[in-house]
């Protein structure tokens, strides 16, 4: 009896320490702070693998960047200020790199969206244009950049020209932000607009495809479509709806998901319906991923990694885990993948703009 009792307080006192280890172990992760304060980080990597981070404060812009994969960022630099800048529900600056250039692209509810470029090298930070030339459209705030071949860079929108109604446009840069083309529509709803407060997201390869995704709303349904342009955003393809389910929901949920290409060109989606994170292709089946919000994807040489928003915790799924770990506590991750195919995810937290290499 007396070697029964040791024997189980042995047992228990095991599982306890194992159990706490699994708890810490979760949040031992190496998490740097990349600022004190800020909302609503975005980031981009430039060829020589420098990590380029952006994102707002009050009606502020801030940049900053890393040239060792994350261990430490310069103080940030205000580049910016704009008058009712959108920030908030995945709205803020965006950022993207080009062969020669870092661009950053902020919108604000006057209508417009400011664009900013910086050549490599430099440290002085180009006159900003409006990506709508003369329009104030652009009213609820949201954008999305992606780098094309050189120092080509594509936009897109939420757009309220057509009958003050949201819809999807897009706009192309040749010279790294400087000059755009005219503002292109995308897609517009057959119901007069699609879903308003729920940012689009884009990615490109150098062969001159741009696709587009965004959440639709057709039949009181807010699902995700996607459309594909083969000429460099000249003109885009009728928009396809992605996944089997669907999603009615009389308001709108303000979470946009992404979409990333891999090596092969290969298109993957992540995005929410209800309390669910999936993963799409073009055409396939959805994969349920976790419950949650506010998911980001990228595609490396090892696979998906994905990030996503579980009430307080910063979820993570990746080719090196069976199964998903939470990497931390905030709100509203994004990822990029560095050149040596290492991870990094950067997201709020409590105040201060905060960053992980994934496992």
């Amino acid at each position: 009896m007396r070697y029964s009792i040791i024997l189980l307080g042995t047992l228990l006192f095991i599982t306890a320490l194992y159990s706490g280890f699994k708890l810490k172990k979760d949040y031992l992760i190496a998490i740097t702070t990349i600022s004190t304060f800020g909302k609503q980080p975005t980031m981009a990597v430039d060829k020589a693998n420098n990590i380029k981070v952006v994102f707002g404060q009050d009606k502020e812009i801030f940049y900053t960047y890393s040239k060792d994969e994350g261990k430490y960022f310069v103080k940030p630099q205000r580049i910016a200020t704009q008058d009712k800048l959108a920030l908030g529900m995945t709205r803020g600056p965006q950022i993207t790199t080009t062969k020669d250039y870092t661009v950053i692209a902020a919108a604000a509810h006057t209508g417009k969206i400011m664009a900013y470029r910086l050549k490599n090298g430099e440290t002085k930070w180009g006159e900003p244009v409006n990506i709508l030339k003369g329009d104030t459209t652009a009213k609820e705030g949201f954008v999305a950049l992606a780098p094309g071949k050189d120092n080509t860079v594509y936009a897109t929108w939420l757009d309220m020209r057509l009958d003050k109604k949201n819809n999807i446009f897009s706009a192309t840069s040749p010279d790294g932000g400087k000059t755009w083309s005219k503002s292109t529509l995308v897609y517009k709803s057959p119901e007069g607009r699609v879903c308003p407060c729920c940012r689009p997201s884009i990615t490109a390869d150098q062969k001159g495809n741009v696709y587009v995704m965004f959440r639709n709303e057709l039949g009181g349904n807010r699902d995700m479509y996607l459309a594909h342009s083969k000429d460099s955003g000249k003109s885009f393809s009728p928009a396809q709806k992605l996944g089997k389910g669907t999603w009615n929901l009389k308001g709108c949920p303000m979470d946009g998901g992404a979409i990333a290409l891999d090596a092969k060109g290969k298109v993957g989606t992540t995005w929410r319906r209800e309390n669910t994170i999936y993963y799409a292709e073009p055409g396939g089946m959805e994969q349920k991923m976790g419950e949650g919000r506010a998911s980001s994807l990228t595609k490396t040489s090892k696979g998906n990694y994905l990030v996503w928003q579980q009430g307080d915790n910063i979820m993570a799924l990746t080719p090196n885990q069976l199964s998903t770990q939470i990497i931390g506590a905030g709100i509203y991750p994004r990822l990029t993948t560095l050149a040596n195919q290492k991870v990094l995810s950067v997201w709020e937290s409590e105040g201060k703009i905060v960053a992980t290499v994934l496992p």
